[in-house]
């Protein structure tokens, strides 16, 4: 991200001195005046540089007192379950950085300009009385602009991958329906319930309240919550043949309708429910994987489990669900089991609460904290988010990363547009009697407009293949950041090389209109 920001400030950079450089053309007699009365080449080069140091040092004010509001804007980019950056933006060492930053561009967009300016031969400028040729500070525009392009396609590319990386993420199947799910935690303290009895006696009094809220569907305890654990397993063997000998499985002990309140797709057998209380046989439900991994085409229904300690009682399986996403977006499927508390009661103490609400999780919060209060005062509640916001914070930082991205590259693609649009309407400009004495010996207006185009898009082109290069380069350090699509995608590259084609054509249609509608008598009048 500091790279992008450090493009986007060379882009600024680039389009000043382009803007600077036109600037010291159509000063080039006065220049040529100084000269002729004793000033030196270097003394030229530095009044340009002081007089471009007054921009650069007004701008980084006006930066100064926009970063408040950036801030917020980039506040908004964080999840709630992490925080507000807190950061105090007049911090002197920013307000050092900010400074240093606004010498350094103001030296970085004046520097060309002042030297082209210093080189340009004085007796040639007062003989054609500032009407010479543009060659050398013309093709320096030129660079400029080809740079500019090349870092815009680059910055586009990089996002272009992160928001592909996020629809791919986004489009992976978790397993369960992931809205309207409230979770909260209850770290019940081992002293005061160091019986299990009384732990599960506190879960079943908190469950019955909170399903006689309004507004709630279902509600049951977990051990641990998808998306916040990679681990948690536990050993365990079939009876029979092991098809997968030392494998460990996901182990996650909730209460009877915790896969009916998570809403889980069930593929064979069934959920536990009430039936399957503490002096009911022993039970199981296990995900696909596991079911396909121990009983390969054949049903894993009746299959008799032992997790664990090999003295503990096997347990049937009763059923079997849709793999959920336990380890995250990005992490392999691993076997999966979920007991039930009551039957197991010593191991993996259930500790989040999941509520399945009709509206806004939100506004059952308090009421669900109040429920915990009444069946016991001193129990604290913490870790209150939506199943949406765990599961955010598993791509929060590359949503960060695309969000900004994109905006420091669209940023760009305007500073690119401008930076062309600008150097054709000047090249126009400079060019005006040259166009009217085409139209003059027969130049239509349409092959007058085609040659400006055709300048324009010749710059983009060799900006592009420049650009196609350098991103070539940079995305393989991306490669650690993306899913599901690789650092040189091809319909990425491509989508992004046909935006800046048609950008490029479209900042190109104003000056081709305008030399198009030259008129040539006007124009050589002015000679």
């Amino acid at each position: 991200l500091l790279g992008a920001a450090a493009c986007v400030l060379l882009m600024a950079c680039a389009n000043i001195a382009s803007l600077l450089l036109a600037r010291a053309l159509n000063r080039r007699n006065e220049m040529a005046l100084r000269a002729a009365i004793g000033a030196t080449g270097a003394r030229l080069v530095r009044q340009m540089m002081v007089e471009a140091m007054v921009p650069a040092l007004l701008g980084g004010a006006l930066g100064v007192a926009l970063a408040p509001a950036a801030m917020r804007v980039l506040a908004t980019m964080v999840p709630t379950t992490v925080g507000a950056p807190q950061v105090s933006v007049l911090d002197p060492g920013l307000l050092g950085v900010a400074c240093l930053l606004s010498l350094t561009a103001g030296v970085l967009f004046s520097v060309l300009p002042a030297i082209q300016t210093a080189r340009i031969p004085l007796t040639r400028t007062l003989q054609h009385g500032g009407r010479s040729g543009i060659g050398g500070p013309a093709l320096t525009r030129d660079a400029l602009v080809v740079a500019q392009v090349a870092i815009v396609l680059v910055l586009l590319v990089g996002a272009g991958l992160l928001v592909r990386t996020l629809t791919h993420l986004r489009g992976i199947d978790v397993g369960f329906r992931t809205e309207r799910l409230l979770t909260l935690r209850t770290a019940l303290p081992h002293p005061k319930y160091s019986d299990p009895s009384d732990r599960l006696a506190f879960y079943d009094r908190v469950i019955a309240r909170v399903r006689t809220l309004p507004g709630v569907e279902n509600a049951a305890y977990v051990s641990t919550l998808p998306f916040l654990s990679i681990g948690n397993t536990t050993g365990y063997r079939v009876e029979g043949p092991m098809r997968a000998p030392d494998q460990d499985v996901l182990y996650r002990v909730g209460t009877a309708e915790y896969l009916a309140t998570l809403g889980v797709q069930v593929l064979e057998g069934r959920l536990p429910d009430a039936r399957d209380g503490r002096d009911a046989p022993p039970v199981v439900v296990i995900n696909d994987t596991l079911a396909r991994l121990q009983w390969p085409g054949a049903s894993a229904l009746g299959r008799r489990i032992i997790f664990g300690d090999p003295d503990s009682p096997p347990r049937t399986v009763i059923g079997v669900v849709k793999d959920v996403r336990e380890r995250g977006y990005e992490l392999a499927m691993k076997p999966g089991a979920y007991v039930i508390y009551a039957q197991v009661l010593t191991s993996s103490f259930p500790e989040h609460l999941v509520v399945r609400t009709h509206g806004d999780p939100a506004g059952l919060v308090a009421a669900v904290r109040r429920v915990v209060a009444e069946v016991d005062p001193e129990q604290p509640v913490a870790a209150v988010r939506t199943m949406d916001d765990i599961i955010s914070l598993d791509v929060v930082d590359r949503t960060g990363q695309a969000v900004v991205l994109s905006a420091f590259a669209a940023l760009a693609l305007l500073l690119a547009c401008l930076g062309l649009f600008g150097v054709l309407s000047y090249v126009v400009a400079q060019r005006t009697r040259e166009i009217g004495v085409r139209m003059a010996l027969g130049a239509t207006s349409a092959s007058i407009a085609r040659l400006v185009v055709g300048r324009g898009l010749a710059l983009t082109g060799t900006g592009l293949t420049i650009g196609l290069g350098l991103a070539w380069l940079v995305t393989r350090t991306m490669r650690s950041l993306l899913f599901g699509v690789g650092e040189t995608d091809p319909a990425t590259f491509a989508g992004v090389v046909g935006l800046l084609m048609a950008v490029g054509t479209a900042a190109c249609v104003v000056p081709a209109l305008r030399a198009a509608r030259v008129d040539p008598i006007t124009a050589l009048r002015q000679d």
